[in-house]
């Protein structure tokens, strides 16, 4: 941790300026792709954003692998839920070798 000894009350502002900035500007994409994410997807919106084929979705969703909505003919499948799955069956690179 870098220590920093301020003398003089315009330094500190900058100083807490730029660190506010700073947070902003790594934050804000990742709070503005959350805020803006539909809370349900349609299957076409999930081919979209999986890449999977219509097939596949049916196959995961008849063995009950992803979460989904159903009302009448109408089939939803909730966003956070479908992340969650991706994420539980996300397989992580061997290390390099060097």
């Amino acid at each position: 941790m870098d220590t920093v000894i301020v003398t003089q009350k315009n330094v500190l502002r900058k100083l807490i300026a730029e660190a506010i900035r700073d947070e902003i500007d790594t934050k804000l994409p990742e709070l503005v792709k959350e805020a803006t994410r539909k809370p349900y997807l349609t299957k076409e919106e999930l081919m979209d954003l999986t890449g999977w084929s219509s097939r596949t979705i049916q196959h995961l969703r008849d063995s009950r692998q992803i979460p989904y909505s159903k009302h009448g003919r109408k089939i939803l499948y909730p966003t956070e839920g479908i992340l969650e799955f991706l994420e539980v069956h996300h397989i992580k690179p061997y290390p390099p070798k060097d």
